[in-house]
């Protein structure tokens, strides 16, 4: 009887130890370790070179994370007429392609695509070899290369910084910073070798350099290399214009003078001559003043 009793505990324990654990359920399929496409993949053509630059997916399809040495197959290839995959998979080159620190930037010869389209695609393979599918597909146009803006040259102007330099394309475009910043602006195109740039402070330190441009599609440019930076400080050299409308008029014990504002802003527009002495005939002329000490020429006499 005692052996029974025993027995009985020892079984209701490990049934209470099996009722602890709680259900396991069905063992789980093997990670398939599938990377994610490649999303913003980009190439342009700068001068002689193809640039082309994405960013390596940090997951897989199944939200796991990827280790960031997984194998890059990025390949360039022509297109002539309709974009078929497989017929341009099989004639696109495969260029070699290292991550550092997720970013990717390679550096593509364009001379053999010259005149040609050119379609840019990634996949990223896993550790376990599948890959991620071809991600957004690029299409490029290859020009010949543009050459190069030359002797970037900057002066005064009225407001503004005149900008020259030499070169041939169909267009040029214009980039400026503040001296000392990081980030460079866009600040208009030209067709011609030089260009305006009417948004300066004059005594703040500029950065320009320019660089030519091709249109090749509808959104789409071909560069040049970048010019040499040029760096210039723009200075007020320049007068206000000439005040006109001079007019008097004869006051108690002054002669009382108004003239026109002109565009820049004169603090005064007229002017009382307290010193005037009755009976005396008196010659009067304006010039303006900036705060530049810039002076301008005298009005019309009165």
């Amino acid at each position: 009887m005692r052996l029974r009793l025993e027995t009985r505990f020892a079984l209701s324990a490990a049934a209470l130890v099996l009722t602890g654990c709680g259900y396991v359920g069905d063992p789980l399929p093997p990670a398939l370790r599938r990377p994610n496409r490649v999303v913003d993949l980009a190439a342009v053509q700068r001068g002689a070179q193809i640039i082309i630059q994405f960013t390596l997916p940090k997951l897989t399809t199944e939200g796991l994370a990827l280790n960031g040495d997984e194998d890059i197959e990025l390949r360039v290839g022509p297109v002539d007429g309709v974009f078929e995959p497989a017929a341009w998979l099989g004639g696109a080159d495969r260029v070699p392609a290292k991550a550092a620190n997720g970013a990717v930037r390679t550096d593509v010869g364009a001379a053999r695509y010259t005149g040609r389209t050119v379609v840019v695609g990634v996949r990223i393979h896993g550790p376990k070899g599948r890959d991620s599918g071809w991600g957004n597909m690029v299409p490029l146009v290859v020009v010949k290369p543009l050459s190069t803006p030359a002797r970037l040259r900057a002066a005064n102007a009225p407001d503004a910084v005149r900008l020259t330099w030499t070169g041939e394309a169909p267009e040029f475009h214009i980039y400026r910073r503040v001296a000392g910043s990081a980030t460079w602006v866009f600040q208009g195109n030209s067709a011609e070798h030089g260009f305006t740039d009417p948004l300066i402070e004059y005594g703040t330190k500029y950065e320009y350099f320019v660089q030519a441009v091709q249109k090749t599609d509808e959104n789409k440019f071909a560069e040049s290399e970048l010019s040499e930076v040029l760096e210039f400080q723009p200075a007020d050299k320049f007068p206000p214009a000439v005040p006109i409308g001079l007019s008097a008029a004869a006051g108690t014990r002054s002669v009382e003078l108004v003239w026109e504002r002109n565009v820049d802003n004169l603090v005064s527009a007229s002017f009382s001559d307290t010193e005037a002495e009755a009976g005396k005939v008196y010659k009067y002329q304006v010039s303006a003043v900036d705060s530049a000490d810039n002076e301008s020429g005298l009005s019309e006499p009165i």
